[in-house]
């Protein structure tokens, strides 16, 4: 005999989030739907030194899940002196925290 309590809901899962990431701050303007739009990131570097990013531009963002943990990914960019920096941002929904990691510098 099998018994159900409830729905399951599935959804899929990335895995591991590899690579070095970063605590961030990161200031977020929401549209009148509730869509968070980063706009500006501040990070502090090894020597202690804080430095700001802005203004950010948004190429794609999405929810995903990795090892089960709900995450809001955002693939970014911005310019830095005459260069184009991608990178990505992550909102971590359940401890309200930021984290950034570089594609490229």
């Amino acid at each position: 005999m099998k018994i159900e309590t409830g729905t399951a809901v599935r959804h899929g899962d990335e895995g591991n989030l590899g690579g070095r990431l970063e605590e961030i701050a990161c200031g977020v303007w929401f549209t009148s739907r509730g869509t968070a739009i980063p706009k500006l990131v501040k990070y502090q570097d090894e020597t202690g030194m804080i430095h700001s990013i802005g203004p950010i531009r948004v190429l794609s963002g999405e929810k995903k899940y990795y090892c089960g943990i709900p995450i809001q990914e955002y693939r970014c960019s911005t310019v830095i002196g005459n260069r184009e920096i991608l990178f990505r941002l992550y909102y971590y929904m359940e401890t309200n925290c930021w984290k950034l990691r570089w594609e490229q510098i």
